[in-house]
């Protein structure tokens, strides 16, 4: 395992990772200081969502990248990256609160809705049932005085035929 490999985490989860400082002997000239443009861009490239494999290809093909140079822009990637994650999570929990409070006065109002409706139906409801009622009344007094009637119709014609 090279130094390089042993200083990005071996857990799955992106963390930051603090840059080594040790001093590249040997394996080739890279004494050359890249210039702040290859990190500047593949940086940018990531922040803009432009990171691909195109240029992690011609990050690798500049001999002018020290180890280093390439260690702190992996470390950067992964500091980028968490913090996308973290805006992500922000985000998703923010929307979550977000949804979770128009759902309830969504239902508050429904509720609301639902209540002057059972309100205004149960006064008619209630006008309909008193004259309903009234009406069965009406029907109650006529039948009794229908089988009066009856009565005094039967005793008539008793009266008439004996």
């Amino acid at each position: 395992m090279t130094t390089l490999d042993s200083s990005i985490n071996e857990e799955t989860e992106f963390f930051p990772v603090e840059s080594e400082k040790v001093s590249t002997t040997g394996g080739g000239d890279f004494s050359n200081k890249p210039s702040e443009d290859a990190k500047e861009n593949c940086i940018s490239n990531y922040l803009t969502g432009e990171f691909n494999s195109e240029n992690v290809l011609k990050i690798a093909e500049n001999r002018g990248l020290t180890r280093l140079d390439i260690q702190e822009a992996a470390n950067n990637i992964i500091e980028a990256t968490n913090k996308k994650r973290k805006r992500d999570s922000d985000m998703l929990r923010d929307f979550k609160k977000t949804a979770e409070y128009q759902l309830c006065t969504t239902l508050l109002e429904m509720q609301h809705h639902i209540h002057k409706v059972y309100e205004r139906q149960g006064k008619l409801m209630e006008d309909k049932m008193q004259e309903l009622m009234a009406c069965l009344g009406r029907i109650g007094k006529l039948e009794e005085e229908l089988g009066e009637f009856r009565k005094a119709l039967q005793l008539l014609y008793h009266d008439i035929n004996s």
